[in-house]
């Protein structure tokens, strides 16, 4: 969409201060749908194309089952519910998840780029509020319902979350409760899913975040398993 409005833009700036010809000059003289209208047209019409094919890759589908799915992709570093790039910051980028939870702000997958990390993790922005008994509500829903996800492994085998529930104080800025699969399978073995209820500026932020911080030698070595 910002694509789009720069493109708009920039023809609005060409026909304003481009060279004008004897047509150009007068209105009246100009043929409607000359070639540079034309050629926007079909610019903006490609654009928009490709702005609402990208929009229906990302589904959004109920709670558990998004985060199953994002759950069953941590062995393959998140690559099949990864979008476009929306942010490059540093050492990090930042990517619309293809898999998006019911009534969640903005869901996105971060990649690592540095030497001692390159997982990738996944964060939805669940609720924001200035009111602490709101958020901190939100916080306790959120969590049950975390505790009824799993996932389904490839033969059939289904692991629930477990973990440990953290109340929240109205006094503490930050506060987070993490589960994990109870599965003895390797590959989720630094898996875990965080809930944080986190005050930032004047408002109260409750985030899912899923993460895995394996350093490279340790995704080596787990590949290496993989292969015995």
């Amino acid at each position: 969409m910002t694509l789009i409005m720069a493109v708009v833009a920039y023809a609005s700036v060409v026909a304003q201060t481009g060279p004008q010809s004897p047509a150009t000059a007068n209105p009246a003289a100009q043929p409607v749908g000359g070639p540079m209208q034309t050629d926007t047209l079909a610019i903006l019409d490609s654009l928009s194309r490709a702005d609402s094919l990208l929009h229906a890759r990302i589904k959004v589908v109920a709670f558990p089952s998004a985060i199953d799915s994002v759950l069953r992709d941590f062995p393959y570093n998140l690559r099949h519910i990864t979008g476009e790039e929306v942010l490059a910051q540093g050492e990090f980028e930042n990517y619309a998840s293809l898999v998006v939870v019911p009534e969640a702000q903005s869901c996105v997958v971060t990649r690592y780029h540095s030497a001692d990390d390159t997982t990738a993790s996944w964060q939805a922005k669940m609720f924001s509020s200035d009111d602490f008994d709101e958020a901190n509500r939100e916080y306790q829903q959120l969590y049950r319902q975390l505790k009824t996800c799993y996932v389904k492994l490839v033969d059939g085998s289904i692991f629930y979350l477990e973990g440990q529930w953290e109340p929240a104080k109205s006094g503490a800025s930050f506060t987070t409760s993490t589960l994990r699969l109870m599965t003895g399978d390797w590959r989720y073995k630094e898996v875990k899913v965080e809930l944080e209820l986190v005050y930032l500026l004047a408002d109260w932020a409750v985030n899912i975040n899923i993460v895995s911080k394996r350093r490279d030698d340790e995704v080596g070595s787990g590949n290496q398993q993989e292969d015995q």
